[in-house]
C-alpha cells in the first residue's frame, strides 16, 4: 500500500504542496477505505481506532479522541498493545456500558507473520487487488438496462458501440438539444436545418433514420440484417434491441455490427456536411458501412449450423471462418 512519509495514504492530511496524483488519492480515500482491510498477523501495524480489522471497525467512528487520551492510550495504538498480557482488551470497563458493540469484538489471535493489508469487495469477500476490482466496488451503479447487450458485445467495434451508446443515451449534440440549451442567437436558431435532408432540425430520432437521407442509407442496409421486418423509426429499432439483444445467432451479431455502424457513419457524415465540404451519397455510406461489418466479421469463427454457409457467401466470408461459435 502507498505511504508517503511512513503513514498510510488515508492517515496524510491534506495541507502543503503536494502533487497532483496524490490530491486525487486523497480526495478519494473515504470512498476507497471500507474496502481497504488489515489481516492481522502479529498486531504491531494496524491501527487499532482508525483501520479495518474487525467487523465493527473503524471504533473512531464511535470513540472519539478525547475518550481515547483519558484513557491513557493514544492515537496511533495498535492493535497489539491493546491486547494485555493475559490476552484480554485493556480498554476500561466502562466502556463495555458506553460502547456495548466492544463486548463482541474477539481478541485477536496473534501469529508471527507482519499485518498485511487485503482488499474486501462489497459483499465482504477477500479479492486481489486489481485497478478493475476497486473501479467495480467503489463506481456509480444504476439498474441493467435491457439494451445493454445491444451495444457491448464480445464482437463489436469500439468507436461504433461508444456511438451508439450515445445515441441511445440521446447525448449527442443534435439541433434540437442546442435549442434547448439556447445556444446562439434566436435567428440563428431558426435557419438550422438538418444537413443531410436540409429539412427540419435534426434530432436523434430525425437522423437515426427518419431522414430522408438517412433512410436511404438504412433501406440499403437492411437487408444484410435480421431487422428487414423493421422500419426507419427509433421506437421500432430500439423495440427490436430489447427483445434481441440477448440473442447470441450470428445473423443477431451481424445485425447488432450494422446498426452501430450505420449510426456511426451518418452521424460522421452529418458532421462532415455540417462543417466541411465534403459530401458522399446514401449508396457511399452504405457500402462502407457493409465493408466495415465484413472486414469485422472476416476474424469471426462461426460453428456450423444449417444456413451458415449461405449467410458466409451473401458476405463474402471464407468457408475457413466456420466451425467455432462466435459468441
Amino acid at each position: 500500500m502507498y505511504k508517503l512519509k511512513g503513514r498510510r495514504f488515508w492517515e496524510v492530511p491534506c495541507r502543503g504542496r503536494m502533487t497532483w496524483g496524490w490530491r486525487k488519492l486523497l480526495a478519494i480515500r473515504s470512498l476507497i477505505r471500507p474496502f481497504l482491510w488489515s489481516s492481522i498477523g502479529n498486531g504491531a501495524q494496524t491501527n487499532i481506532w482508525s483501520d479495518m480489522w474487525c467487523d465493527h471497525c473503524p471504533l473512531s467512528s464511535f470513540i472519539s479522541p478525547r475518550r481515547i487520551s483519558n484513557a491513557g492510550f493514544h492515537l496511533q495504538s495498535t492493535v497489539a498493545e491493546l491486547v494485555s498480557h493475559s490476552g484480554e482488551w485493556s480498554w476500561p470497563i466502562a466502556w463495555y456500558d458506553l460502547f456495548p458493540v466492544l463486548i463482541y469484538i474477539q481478541v485477536s489471535m496473534f501469529n508471527d507473520r507482519q499485518d498485511r493489508l487485503i482488499w474486501k469487495d462489497l459483499d465482504g469477500n477477500s479479492r486481489h487487488f486489481s485497478s478493475w476490482e476497486v473501479w467495480n466496488n467503489i463506481r456509480h451503479r444504476e439498474n441493467l438496462v435491457p439494451w445493454v447487450n445491444m451495444v457491448w458485445f464480445k464482437h463489436y467495434i469500439p468507436r461504433h458501440s461508444f456511438h451508439m451508446w450515445l445515441v441511445i443515451r440521446n447525448k449527442l449534440k443534435t439541433q434540437d438539444r442546442l435549442s434547448v440549451w439556447e445556444a446562439g442567437s434566436a435567428t440563428n436558431l431558426n435557419l438550422m436545418c438538418c444537413p443531410l435532408c436540409c429539412y427540419d432540425r435534426d434530432s436523434r430520432n430525425h437522423l437515426f433514420f427518419e431522414c430522408s437521407f438517412a433512410l436511404e442509407v438504412w433501406n440499403n442496409i437492411k437487408a444484410w440484417t435480421a431487422m428487414e421486418s423493421v422500419n426507419g423509426t427509433w421506437a421500432d429499432i430500439m423495440s427490436w434491441m430489447t427483445q434481441n439483444s440477448n440473442m447470441q445467432m450470428p445473423e443477431n451479431i451481424i445485425s447488432r455490427l450494422v446498426l452501430s455502424a450505420a449510426s456511426y457513419f451518418v452521424w460522421q457524415e452529418r458532421n462532415n456536411r455540417l462543417f466541411s465540404k465534403n459530401q458522399r451519397t446514401a449508396m457511399v455510406i452504405a457500402r462502407e458501412i457493409i465493408q466495415t461489418v465484413r472486414l469485422r466479421m472476416l476474424t469471426f469463427q462461426f460453428k456450423w449450423r444449417p444456413g451458415l454457409r449461405r449467410l458466409l457467401e451473401k458476405w463474402q466470408i471464407p468457408s475457413g471462418n466456420m466451425e467455432i461459435d462466435p459468441g
